[in-house]
Order: C-alpha cells, then sequence, then structure tokens
C-alpha cells in the first residue's frame, strides 16, 4: 500500500505569507459616480465594466434581453421623474447576430422587469424593444439595419417612451414609441448582451447623456387648460427648459405650460428668459402668480413675447377678461419681474437684471396659497414653443409662513463604508405650523428618496466607492424649505479576492522507490474525498522535495480558472503500488 501524503497546504504568497493568505488580484477601473455596475438575470460568465478616456467599456454575456426575462450587464443610475439618456455605441465586438448594446430605461433590478430598450446590435441594425408590463412579452420595432459607431436615445416623458437613433448624435430619427408604467425612480443606463451563454460580447460606449426633469424641491409643472399638445420641462444645474403649447394666455381662460410652487404672502418673482422660440408672434414667456390651476383663473404676467416685447397681462376677475399693459421693444435674452404687494402687482422688464423698468401696476385680488412660477404658451394650438429660463428668483417680502427644521442625524460625520455599501440615513424634522410636507435626502446635490412620514428615513443601497456630501431637506406644505447641515462620509473600495497560487505537501514515505507523480484532487464543499468525485484535478508531476521533506508547487493557473467559491483539497501520491491519499484541507478561492 502507499502511503497517504502527511499534509496539505493550500496558499499564497505576497511576500511572505502565512497558511491560508491569499494573492490580490488587479481590480476593474472604478466607475465614475453614480454609476454601478451589475449583472441582471444571472449570467455566466459574469459582465465586467470600466471606465477610461471618456468611454465605459462593457463586456457581457446572457441568454438576451427580450422574451419574458433578461439577462444581461447594466450599467445604470436612479433618476426621478423624466429623463432623456444619450450615447454613441462606438463599437460592438458581438459573439451573435443579436449581441446587442443600448440605452435602457427600467422600472427595476430584476430580470423581468418593464423596461425600454434603444440598441444596436451585431447584424440587425438599430431597435426599440419594451417590455409594458413585469413578465409580459418584450415587442420590438425596427430600425435603420447599419452598424456601429451610431448614436441611440430614450426619452421619457410620463409613461411615454420614445426611441431615436443617429448617425451624427444631432440629427435624430425615430424609431418607435410606446406607453408602459416604469415607475418614479427609474434606473437608465447601458446594457449589453451577448445573445450566447458562456460568451462575452463587448461594447464601448461614449458622449453619454443623461438629463433628467426632476424640478427643485417644492416645485411641480402641468399643463394650463389642456392644451392639444402636451409641454414638458427638463431642469438642469439652475437652467429650466420649457416646452408650452396652447391657443393664448389671455382672453377669458388660458392654455399654457406652468412650472409654479404655492406661497402666501407678498412675494417678489424675477427670471432671465434666456431664449425663446417663437412660432408666433403672441408665442409668451415671463413670470406668473395665480390665483389657481384652473384655467380661468385670476393671473399676473410679467412677459416677452416673440414679437411684440415686452408685456404685463392680468385677469381680475374668475373667467373675466383679461387686461394688459405694453412694455418696451425687447427679446430673449432678456428679464422679467414681478412683485405682490398684498393685492397689488408691480410687473418689470429689465436687459441686465439690475435696472429695471415698471410696466404698470394693477390691483389683482388673490387668495392664498397663490401659485408662483414660470409660464410658457406658443399662441398655437397645433404646434408648440420652446423657452429657456435661468437665473429664477423667488423671495417673500413679508412671509406668513415659517420654514421648517431639519436635522441629518444619521449616518455620523467622518462615517467610513466599503464598497457596494449600504447606508442608513436618518433625519429629524419640525415645523412650526405643524405643515410638514416631506422630507428629502440628497448625496451631492442627488435626490436619493423622499419620506412623507415620520421618521424620516432612507436606505442607500450599492452605493460605490467615493466621498459624498448628505444633506436632508425638509419642505412644508406652502413651499418653504429647509437644508440641514452635511455630512460627509467616505465608502472605500472593497479589497479584491485574493487567488491562491501553491500547493505544499510531505513527500511520500515512498517517494524515491514507489512514487511516480502526485495529483491534486479539489472537491465540493463538505464532500468526503474517499466517497466524491473531484470538480477539479491537476498532476503535479514528481517535483523534488526540499531539506525537510517538503514539495511546493505554484498552481497559479489552476486556481485562477476555478470559480470562486469553498473547496476541499486532497494530494495522492501514485505509484506502481497504488494511490496514497492525504488527510483534506479546507480553501477559499
Amino acid at each position: 500500500m502507499r502511503r497517504r501524503v502527511e499534509y496539505l497546504v493550500v496558499c499564497a504568497i505576497v511576500g511572505t505569507v502565512a497558511i491560508g493568505a491569499m494573492t490580490i488580484l488587479g481590480a476593474q477601473s472604478a466607475l465614475p459616480a453614480p454609476w454601478i455596475a451589475s449583472d441582471i438575470g444571472g449570467p455566466s460568465p459574469a459582465g465586467t465594466a470600466s471606465f477610461s478616456n471618456a468611454q465605459f467599456t462593457v463586456a457581457a454575456s446572457g441568454a438576451d434581453i427580450g422574451g419574458a426575462t433578461d439577462s444581461f450587464r447594466f450599467i445604470y443610475q436612479q433618476v426621478s421623474g423624466d429623463v432623456d439618456i444619450i450615447a454613441r455605441v462606438d463599437s460592438l465586438a458581438a459573439t451573435d447576430p443579436l449581441s446587442k448594446a443600448g440605452v435602457m430605461i427600467r422600472a427595476d433590478l430584476t430580470a423581468s422587469s418593464a423596461n425600454a430598450y434603444a440598441l444596436i446590435s451585431g447584424a440587425n441594425g438599430i431597435a426599440f424593444q419594451r417590455r409594458l408590463q413585469p413578465g409580459g412579452v418584450t415587442a420590438t420595432t425596427a430600425g435603420e439595419v447599419v452598424a456601429p459607431p451610431q448614436w441611440v436615445r430614450l426619452k421619457r416623458v410620463g409613461n411615454v417612451v420614445t426611441a431615436y437613433s443617429s448617425g451624427d448624435g444631432g440629427t435624430w430619427q425615430t424609431v418607435g414609441s410606446d406607453t408602459l408604467s416604469l415607475g418614479q425612480s427609474p434606473f437608465v443606463g447601458f446594457a449589453v448582451t451577448s445573445h450566447s451563454p458562456g460568451s462575452l460580447a463587448t461594447a464601448v460606449f461614449s458622449q453619454s447623456s443623461v438629463t433628467t426633469t426632476a424640478l427643485p424641491s417644492g416645485q411641480q409643472t402641468s399643463d394650463i387648460g389642456s392644451p392639444a399638445i402636451a409641454g414638458s420641462v427638463t431642469y438642469a444645474q439652475g437652467t429650466y427648459t420649457v416646452t408650452g403649447a396652447g391657443t393664448d394666455i389671455g382672453g377669458t381662460a388660458d392654455q399654457f405650460r406652468y412650472v409654479y410652487q404655492p406661497l402666501s404672502g407678498d412675494v417678489d418673482v424675477s427670471v432671465r428668459v434666456a431664449s425663446l422660440q417663437g412660432v408666433n408672434k403672441w408665442t409668451k414667456a415671463g413670470v406668473m402668480v395665480r390665483e389657481s390651476l384652473d384655467a380661468n383663473a385670476r393671473y399676473a404676467l410679467a412677459l416677452i413675447s416673440a414679437g411684440h416685447g415686452y408685456v404685463f397681462q392680468w385677469r381680475l376677475d374668475t373667467g373675466g377678461l383679461a387686461g394688459s399693459n405694453s412694455g418696451p421693444k425687447g427679446s430673449a435674452p432678456t428679464w422679467v419681474r414681478l412683485v405682490r404687494t398684498g393685492f397689488r402687482f408691480e410687473a418689470f422688464s429689465s436687459t441686465d437684471g439690475t435696472s429695471w423698468s415698471s410696466m404698470g401696476v394693477e390691483t389683482v385680488p388673490m387668495t392664498d396659497p397663490v401659485y408662483v412660477g414660470l409660464a410658457v404658451t406658443s399662441h398655437n394650438a397645433t404646434r408648440a414653443a420652446t423657452a429657456v429660463f435661468d437665473n429664477l428668483t423667488i423671495s417673500s417680502a413679508t412671509p406668513t409662513n415659517k420654514p421648517p427644521t431639519v436635522s441629518l442625524t444619521s449616518p455620523a460625520p467622518g462615517a467610513t463604508f466599503t464598497a457596494p455599501a449600504t447606508i442608513n440615513l436618518t433625519a429629524t424634522a419640525s415645523d412650526p405650523e405643524n405643515q410638514l410636507a416631506h422630507v428629502d435626502f440628497y448625496q451631492n446635490g442627488t435626490l436619493i428618496v423622499s419620506d412623507t412620514a415620520a421618521p424620516y428615513v432612507a436606505t442607500w443601497s450599492s452605493v460605490p466607492a467615493g466621498t459624498y456630501s448628505l444633506t436632508a431637506v425638509a419642505v412644508d406644505a406652502a413651499g418653504n424649505q429647509t437644508t440641514s447641515s452635511p455630512v460627509s462620509v467616505t465608502v472605500n473600495a472593497a479589497a479584491a479576492p485574493i487567488v491562491p497560487r501553491l500547493v505544499e505537501f510531505h513527500e511520500s514515505a515512498d517517494d524515491a522507490t514507489l512514487v511516480t507523480s502526485y495529483r491534486f484532487d479539489v472537491f465540493a464543499n463538505g464532500a468526503n474525498p474517499t466517497t466524491a468525485t473531484p470538480v477539479a484535478s491537476s498532476d503535479l508531476g514528481h517535483p523534488a522535495a526540499d531539506a525537510s521533506g517538503n514539495i511546493t508547487v505554484d498552481q497559479s493557473s489552476f486556481f485562477a480558472a476555478l470559480a470562486p467559491g469553498t473547496y476541499v483539497a486532497t494530494v495522492s501520491a501514485v505509484g506502481s503500488g497504488g494511490i496514497g491519499r492525504s488527510a483534506s484541507t479546507t480553501f477559499t478561492r
């Protein structure tokens, strides 16, 4: 009988390392915040993602994106409200004619989630896919049969998602549009599938942008008077892009797009109209104070028109005929302003936002709260006009409502976490008038979640490595808001897993006479090596032992090929007299 090997050690060497240590693998390039990478639907092998030189490189396997469930690699961020995502697919190294790469909006991160997908495939060109309901059948609309590089785009307005493609990123062709519910906080990003389980397709994305329409806390937007063409709003870094249709603001009822917030008491509102796309000489854009959101409500409006300069408008009675005063000639870019003191309204115009010229005063009785904001009408029932606003200032001269108070109580300042982190946030908030509406949690100025009832808590999941400034914003029913002192936290990158390198064992007593080779066997965790079948084996040959009788063999490639997990291992001495097996040892890959 062969004598068994006396002991076995599976270890890694980084300098000199104790038994059970592991070697550190090179990590992928970190994705820039707020992007997160994840496999959806459990594709095998797992996908990868990296970012370098303004390009995202995504490698993915997966059966498909389509049918009732998906299997793919997703690089995503979570947004609120409407969104417009654009990216250029620079290249697609396909493993199948239906390998796919493109931009996606997804209700959640389950494999069967409702989603919309604008893509380019390995051989079939552009397509618009969508799953209208969780677990439902995926519909497809084919676009041009072209190859990368190509731009793809998805635009969500309410429940309507439209897909576009472009060869130059400037001229867009509509691929298709559909209505589907994706929730208030969908996930948007880049999706890649190989359509070939077991193999990886690689796509490179560049020139990407994500534009959301999430307005500042307390502000809302809607069409007033039901224009035939729905309006829309996008907001980014203090700039509002407002598209509005409608017959007019004037007469006895109005049709327009409104961005507003409720306020009580006196108010001073001003804005710069940076641009105005006129479809009629009476296309209008300006600042408004309105008694209600009804089409025939009382209002006051300081505006710039596309072809008739500045105008001050008002409606004294609900359903009454609107009146107006003409101001000076002018055009965008320009400034307009409206001041309410009790029932007294005064409108102003300015070319620089500093020196103001009055356009008149009118008494318009309104009950509080009023609605204050930005108004745009195209003065054309069949066409929409777009105005761009910035430098919006809304201040209450004599506020009748005190702002709420808020404090971010968790996490603690300077707290550290390990990526991908789960960070629990807690805030305390109150309002002097007991009219606290909600508390919003932000990271680096981006909304995480809004909570409408105490205790005010939020969970921020899958947080990548980085340093973050966290705040809580309390908002009351009148739109007053207070921001907490910021809390800075750090999320450190997780240490990469270490892969074993060496197999070390003591030679058999018959090494010099009967042993012809040694064999390394790896078994599933918990298996009995005397009865189980190895999941992997390696011929170690017949290396020479050191002076102590120990033999060390480098098995880096063998360990690298093992799937991550915990295993049981033995070494067997093989020779003409039979096989002798060592005692087992447990190791982690």
